[in-house]
């Protein structure tokens, strides 16, 4: 009889945990199907967050500033819906009060907060802030940088996706309120998940020991844009993902606000009139290897040019000035003998 009850018990207690273990299983899975969908959406976000922004503003230490509580607050099929989260500052220039009064931010949240909600399995957040309270040209680049992650990921699928926010901050301290756009970026992590690869950090590495075709892409990509403020063998603005333990690794870039295109304030400041005109950071391929990507780049051109027209949040000029930095690569690529001389000739050895 004890050995029957006993018995009982146990398959009674290997069943719950069984199905606690596919539960939480499945709750995961969901979790992470949520989290991709948050960056597929492009619905524009409007978002309210409360916290002490005058102690977040003051905190510029990169390498011991600590997260704030705050709350986030945003409408969902008319429900008003309310988390606590933490918040902190982040970056490294746009970090340094000299160049931002705004600094950028990373949000922190708790998983039992996001359930079923927009934010469920996030984690971490980064947010690409305005970096200016007063300056129109400053959030208008901040757009700018926000579709130029969106014109990349139609050159490659190895890119970081982004979502675009328009947040009302408001200080909980002293009641001031700031309404301005903002992005999120997916996280590297998230996007290795996404792509079934593993992100890896090697230093030091040459262009020519990464896959030849991605690349060239990125380095076209960053001439495209006007962009030199990358390298591959410091790491600075790109991340490598490799798809098993012996392959070569694909290096996807981030961080564009110092390129032509998104036209920061300081931009010319920081990087010179000779660093853009001497803009291709490409080393020296076989013209075959070079025409696969140029080729890749001409079946783009129409969803390149129409992701510009179609992004209604940039003025007029700002737009016309993007149409014609792209249509000046455009023009380059379709002369051969340019593109030898421009993307071969002149390239690094």
């Amino acid at each position: 009889m004890k050995v029957s009850i006993i018995l009982s018990l146990f398959l009674c207690v290997f069943s719950l945990t069984t199905i606690g273990s596919d539960f939480d299983k499945a709750t995961e899975k969901r979790m992470k199907e949520s989290a991709t969908q948050f960056f597929l959406n492009h619905d524009l976000i409007e978002l309210t967050v409360r916290a002490d922004f005058s102690a977040l503003r003051s905190d510029r230490d990169r390498t011991n500033h600590d997260y704030h509580s705050a709350n986030l607050e945003w409408n969902d099929a008319g429900e008003s819906i309310k988390i606590p989260f933490k918040l902190k500052t982040r970056g490294n220039f746009r970090l340094k009060c000299e160049n931002c009064d705004f600094p950028p931010l990373r949000f922190k949240f708790k998983t039992k907060n996001t359930v079923n909600t927009i934010f469920e399995g996030q984690k971490k957040l980064k947010l690409v802030t305005h970096c200016r309270d007063t300056s129109e040209v400053m959030q208008q680049a901040m757009l700018r940088e926000y579709l130029v992650y969106k014109l990349y990921n139609t050159i490659s699928d190895y890119s970081l996706r982004v979502r675009l926010v328009k947040v009302k901050y408001v200080d909980v301290i002293t009641g001031d309120e700031l309404d301005r756009y903002a992005f999120f970026i997916e996280s590297k992590s998230q996007m290795a998940a996404r792509l079934g690869v593993e992100e890896i950090q090697m230093a030091n590495l040459t262009q020519k020991e990464l896959v030849q075709n991605n690349t060239v892409q990125l380095a076209l990509f960053n001439y495209m844009i006007g962009n030199t403020d990358w390298s591959i063998p410091k790491l600075h603005n790109v991340t490598l993902l490799r798809n098993e333990r012996h392959a070569p690794p694909i290096a996807v870039p981030y961080d564009f606000d110092m390129s032509e295109f998104v036209n920061a304030s300081y931009m010319n400041k920081y990087m010179g009139r000779e660093l853009l005109e001497n803009r291709y950071k490409g080393v020296k391929v076989s013209m075959d290897a070079l025409e696969i990507s140029l080729d890749h780049y001409q079946s783009r051109k129409v969803q390149l040019t129409d992701t510009i027209l179609d992004f209604d949040y940039i003025d007029v000029e700002g737009k016309q000035q993007c149409l014609q930095l792209i249509n000046s690569f455009y023009k380059l690529v379709e002369n051969k003998a340019a593109a030898r001389k421009a993307f071969i000739t002149e390239a690094s050895k």
